[in-house]
């Protein structure tokens, strides 16, 4: 071995990185750490890792409760599956077909979302587009091609984008249910030209904001994302006992309760640390009780007896708002976006779930006078509501339902005749934070972290166990998903509950700066990172991004000095 080489090895284990939070952000930081040799401390507050995923068994099926799935063709999440041998387990979702609710709690009309992206028809004439934005709005949307090219620099938000080029009732009823329903945000808080790439340079080469569209659609469909079969919590299970091999010390039911730099490197404090703290996570052997020398793996060398842990990196993978306050007992201020609060209700049924029924004006005229209300069926995966339908003030309070046994085929084949359905119902909002959406209160102690494919977002998550989910919720449920489905769904046969805070995606105006803001701040102080959805964007595939990204950098400081 060249003394290059040694110099590396004892470089890597000589230094210790502390991650605090053991969610999808911690545990991928922690295995880009551990495989080149570095010694790793995770500490996750609550009794079980995984925090953005959750899989369990619900009238005996396999369920994930919040996090279903993950954004195909995203290199780094790839490379992560291969890495950890899931790729046999890939299974793409076997329909992606989306529907729109909206008009009135009295009048709801529920149709399929026309081609295009983001919500954007790529022709407004087709006749899922006229079911839902009727021929005023078809006529309204035609004006766009009789519009001057506007370049995406000239107007930033996609709502402002979409109104000015091709109205309101396609910007309302196709575009902000998808931006809401997804990530809980107003289509005008949104980038155009990142929720769709390379859609400045089409609409200027085009002409017109559909053609454009037209011009960005792949040539054939595929689907977009994709699950595990077995769900999720498989991805975690392969990140814990790829930790376990790496002798990786995992601390659960402990918590990083603050931060303190001296010559010595980071002082970590810990609280919750007792020695019967239980240890759940998915592999029981990688995971050390909090203070217990005779607990299964390694005592921390480093420990000290008042909760303590001196580490020379810590990265810090919590939520936005443990994040905030983590770097504030550090000296350092950061501000955590704002995120909306939703209740995620899973309901397993007996009864089938008819397709949503969607009134609709007929095709077969071509004058608005003629028109009459006509019906179409549709078989959605995912429905979508518009923000004035999952309003408390409407009585329905959902922002989106999904029948998760639509999208994925290995969910079908185990569940029969019944159906999963994954209902997102608007929470009441906590009027003590302030922010441009309904707030929410910072998580528990404990909390997890949640994703969902079919919000997009990562999410806080300090709901009850399934056994505990409040009747008044079940009933609210399924009284939504009855109505977005156009269809009685059956008494559950079993329900799960979690409280989630979504995280805005990367697509929000500002988001960048913010995080840039955000990271310029703690570089200053050295031997600090931040990862997660706060900084990365919602979504498992930005997240896992991103946290290889800046892990990288610690490695480059740890083996070759660099800044």
């Amino acid at each position: 071995m060249s003394d290059r080489a040694s110099d590396l090895i004892s470089r890597a284990h000589e230094a210790h990185v502390v991650v605090a939070g053991g969610g999808v952000a911690g545990l991928v930081a922690a295995l880009e750490c551990a495989k080149v040799g570095i010694r790793v401390t995770v500490i996750e507050a609550s009794d079980r890792l995984g925090g953005s995923i959750r899989t369990e068994e619900i009238d005996g099926l396999a369920v994930d409760l919040v996090a279903d799935g993950f954004a195909l063709g995203a290199p780094a999440l790839d490379t992560l599956i291969d890495e950890l041998g899931l790729r046999d387990a890939v299974e793409p979702a076997a329909g992606d077909a989306i529907a729109v609710a909206v008009g009135s709690p009295d009048a709801l009309r529920v149709a399929r979302l026309p081609v295009g992206l983001a919500g954007i028809p790529a022709n407004p004439w087709s006749d899922d587009a006229r079911r839902i934005i009727g021929w005023r709005g078809a006529w309204r949307a035609y004006l766009d091609r009789l519009r001057p090219p506007l370049t995406i620099g000239r107007e930033q938000s996609l709502g402002a984008l979409v109104r000015t080029r091709m109205g309101v009732r396609v910007r309302d009823r196709l575009v902000a249910p998808l931006a809401f329903g997804r990530f809980g945000v107003d289509v005008d808080d949104v980038d155009a030209d990142l929720a769709v790439p390379g859609l400045s340079t089409a609409l200027t080469r085009a002409g017109s904001l559909a053609g454009a569209i037209s011009q960005l659609l792949p040539d054939g469909p595929a689907p977009s994302r994709a699950t595990l079969r077995g769900g999720m919590g498989r991805l975690v299970d392969a990140l814990a006992g790829r930790l376990a091999d790496l002798e990786v010390e995992i601390r659960t039911g402990a918590r990083v309760a603050g931060l303190h730099r001296d010559d010595g490197g980071w002082t970590v404090r810990i609280e919750n640390a007792a020695p019967d703290a239980a240890a759940s996570a998915p592999d029981a052997d990688s995971v050390a009780q909090a203070s217990d020398p005779d607990a299964t793996g390694a005592p921390d060398p480093d420990a000290t007896p008042t909760g303590q842990v001196i580490a020379d990196v810590v990265i810090i993978a919590t939520d936005g708002d443990a994040a905030a306050s983590l770097l504030a007992s550090a000296g350092i201020s950061v501000a955590a976006p704002a995120s909306r609060q939703r209740d995620v209700v899973t309901l397993v049924v007996d009864a089938p779930v008819a397709t949503a029924t969607a009134t609709a004006v007929a095709p077969t005229s071509s004058a608005p006078s003629n028109a009459s209300p006509a019906t179409t069926s549709v078989a959605p995966a995912t429905v979508y509501a518009a923000p004035a339908i999952a309003s408390a003030a409407s009585g329905i309070r959902a922002a989106a339902v999904e029948d998760a046994t639509a999208s994925w085929p290995h969910l079908a084949a185990a569940a029969g005749p019944r159906r999963i359905l994954r209902v997102q119902l608007e929470a009441p909002a906590d009027p003590s934070r302030p922010g441009p959406f309904p707030p929410s209160a910072p998580a528990a102690d404990g909390a997890e972290r949640a994703h969902s494919a079919t919000t997009g977002a990562l999410a806080n998550t300090t709901s009850p166990s399934p056994s505990t989910t409040p009747p008044e919720l079940v009933a609210q449920a399924r009284r939504a998903a009855s109505a977005l489905l156009g269809a009685e769904v059956g008494e559950p046969r079993a329900a799960s509950h979690r409280r989630v805070m979504l995280a805005p995606p990367a697509s929000v105006i500002g988001h960048a700066e913010r995080t840039a803001a955000a990271r310029a701040a703690i570089a200053g102080r050295g031997g600090l990172v931040a990862v997660g959805a706060w900084v990365a964007g919602g979504g498992i595939a930005p997240i896992v991004a991103d946290t290889v990204d800046e892990v990288e950098k610690v490695r480059a400081r740890i083996l070759f000095g660099r800044e």
